[in-house]
């Protein structure tokens, strides 16, 4: 009899094995729990974005004094592939793509320092960010804020100083982004001929009001054993303030922004003599509506090692203590929500986990008519899965939807492994072996085999060397699957036999008659077929060639795409106007698409931009619908409506 040096170690350090799975088990349980979740794999793209702003400047002054000095100072940076660029009316992107193996943290502190050098020769009017492109550039939870009886301005407020700061108290949240309202401004109205009659310029106006408009430190004052800091605040904080600001006075020359002594028989020349000023709100570019009324969007992004699911659920949480906070008639509602799909997805893994376990055990029973056994095998499978969890937490991956379709395409291994020691223990017992010879023979006879069939998978290792995004992809799902499969073998050697030695029953009783019948029947049957093949060996061997044949041209028949397809419980209707049209037609226009999306039954909400064209990063108008489809009527009716609805928008638009 071949012995093996696992079998003996495994039964003689039983209860040595079992602690240290339980000490695993829950560690991995407590793991699971502080895992980050996310659709994807952290990712860092290749990829670094310059956004440049200068106002209105025109796109050819744009290209020649911003795009070109930023992009030359760009392609000297070790690792870059190429640079592109896009430039319009005030505004110009610039792409700076590396290779994969570049470390894109330190790709992107060495774009930022070369922009801070060429910035120098840049107007100093221009303004910059950098980005590097991450899945947490994306947001993960989207907010609206309505009220019909506010205005923009005041939903823009509310967003920017009450909603904007709790949620970036939330953990895992990077930043907040406010799509439309209007922040406020106020605007001076001056009539001409009363700025003529004393004799200003509106040159005159606009630089007294830049430097009137300001706090600088005056010195220091030190009286009675303390140091007091004094201050000149000439901030202006109300019309009032603003009408009562002084330009000149009459009799003298004009103030250059400065503090003028007012001479005898002189007063002075204030706003409100030659203007009007009112309160008002910055030009509109943009116009943005939730559910048929204007409204403000907050979009919420994730850091890059952030747990959506956490983000989420806290962010909900915060949203009801923020309702006795918001103004009266003003409501924030979530219009896009990220952490559903994920939470889908790890419910089905555990619904898959769930459902191997079952089928395991029912087979098992059904086979074996013996609970020990049964039991064994239905303990060894979440084992495998926590202790997999605690290790995937050690390499930095989290929940999504490759590590847990990794988990989920391991479990019929997970149980094979299980199954296939379990069955050979029971059948040496069942042949007349005692209980610890029994699990010593049984696993030294199916070891090299067991060993051979788990380690096969691990063909899966090559996916983690892939270059590019399919790399970083399937690297994960690789990881997983190979870490998996170990464990599975490495509890198959070592827990089994020692739970097999203490809980698999002695009793050698036979099978049923019954059982003994239909499994000899089944044998008898498959001894036919095979006895068949192996005289039709030719024939056999022909028809899996032309199987093989067969499925080499299916295979290239099939479409191909990268991910397969995700539904989300939503839609997203692009549209672009002609261009040059005006922002007051483009909304004419897609109002009619509101009114279509309003009458669909299975549509919860929707949220639209547009933006006017020809300005900032946008060259024509365009915009964006965002679906998001009722819960309980998520089924394929409810897609064809929402298909349907986008194409009848684009065809009346």
């Amino acid at each position: 009899m071949r012995s093996s040096a696992v079998s003996p170690f495994a039964t003689r350090h039983g209860l040595v094995i079992a602690f240290l799975c339980v000490a695993l088990c829950l560690a991995g349980a407590y793991a699971a729990l502080g895992m980050p979740s996310s659709i994807f794999p952290q990712t860092d793209f290749p990829r670094v974005v310059i956004l440049i702003d200068n106002d209105v400047m025109p796109a050819n002054e744009m290209m020649a004094t911003i795009t070109r000095p930023v992009e030359e100072a760009m392609k000297d940076i070790p690792g870059v592939r190429t640079v592109r660029s896009k430039t319009g009316r005030g505004s110009a992107e610039i792409n700076v793509f590396f290779t994969w193996q570049t470390d894109m943290v330190q790709a992107e502190l060495f774009v930022q320092g070369r922009l801070a050098v060429v910035q120098k020769a840049l107007p100093a009017t221009a303004s910059s960010a950098v980005w590097r492109l991450t899945f947490a550039a994306f947001p993960v939870v989207g907010l609206s804020l309505t009220g019909p009886a506010h205005s923009l301005t005041e939903l823009w407020e509310t967003a920017r100083y009450t909603l904007g700061p709790r949620l970036l108290r939330i953990p895992g949240v990077a930043r907040t982004g406010i799509v439309g309202g209007r922040a406020p401004e106020y605007h001076v109205i001056v009539d001409p001929l009363r700025l003529q009659a004393v004799n200003l310029s509106l040159a005159q106006v606009t630089d007294a009001l830049v430097r009137n408009n300001l706090i600088a430190p005056t010195g220091m004052l030190e009286e009675d054993y303390k140091l007091y800091l004094t201050v000149v605040d000439g901030r202006v904080h109300t019309v009032e303030d603003i009408e009562n600001l002084t330009v000149s006075v009459s009799g003298n020359a004009p103030l250059a922004g400065a503090v003028q002594a007012v001479a005898s028989g002189a007063h002075p020349i204030r706003i409100k003599d030659f203007a009007r000023v009112e309160r008002s709100q910055e030009p509109a570019f943009n116009i943005v509506t939730a559910n048929g009324v204007n409204a403000v969007l907050l979009n919420v992004y994730s850091q890059p090692d952030g747990s959506t699911l956490d983000i989420a659920r806290q962010l909900k949480q915060e949203l009801e203590s923020l309702k006795k906070a918001l103004p009266p008639g003003m409501q924030a509602s979530v219009f896009y929500d990220q952490s559903l799909l994920v939470g889908d997805s790890i419910q089905s893994v555990w619904e898959a986990i769930l459902l191997g376990l079952i089928l395991s055990v029912v087979i098992l029973y059904v086979f074996l008519k013996n609970w020990g056994a049964t039991l064994i095998a239905a303990l060894v499978i979440p084992a495998t899965v926590l202790i997999t969890l605690l290790l995937l937490r050690v390499m930095g991956l989290g929940f999504n939807l490759m590590t847990l379709g990794g988990i989920a395409a391991a479990i019929g291994l997970i149980i094979d492994d299980a199954i296939v020691v379990v069955e050979a223990v029971h059948t040496k017992i069942t042949a007349g072996e005692q209980r610890l010879a029994a699990v010593q023979q049984a696993l030294a006879d199916i070891f090299r085999p067991l060993l051979a069939s788990t380690l096969t998978p691990v063909v899966f290792i090559p996916l983690a060397f892939l270059d590019g995004v399919a790399g970083c992809f399937f690297r994960a799902l690789a990881l997983t699957m190979v870490v998996s499969l170990l464990t599975s073998l490495v509890l198959a050697v070592t827990l089994i036999p020692s739970l097999a030695a203490w809980w698999m029953p002695t009793d050698r009783q036979s099978p049923s008659s019954a059982k003994a019948n239909w499994l000899e029947r089944l044998i008898q049957n498959y001894e036919k077929v095979l006895r068949t093949a192996l005289k039709q060996a030719g024939k056999v061997l022909t028809g899996c060639v032309l199987i093989l044949a067969l499925g080499v041209w299916l295979y290239g028949q099939l479409e191909s795409e990268f991910l397969p397809f995700m539904d989300e419980g939503g839609f997203v209707l692009d549209y672009r106007a002609p261009w040059g049209t005006s922002l007051a037609e483009t909304d004419r226009q897609l109002r009619q698409a509101e009114t279509l999306l309003r009458a669909m039954p299975e549509l919860e909400s929707y949220s639209a931009h547009r933006y006017a064209a020809g300005l900032g990063h946008f060259a024509s108008a365009h915009g964006r619908f965002f679906g998001q489809i009722k819960t309980a009527t998520e089924n394929r009716r409810g897609r064809c409506r929402s298909a349907q609805a986008a194409s009848c928008c684009r065809a009346r638009n």
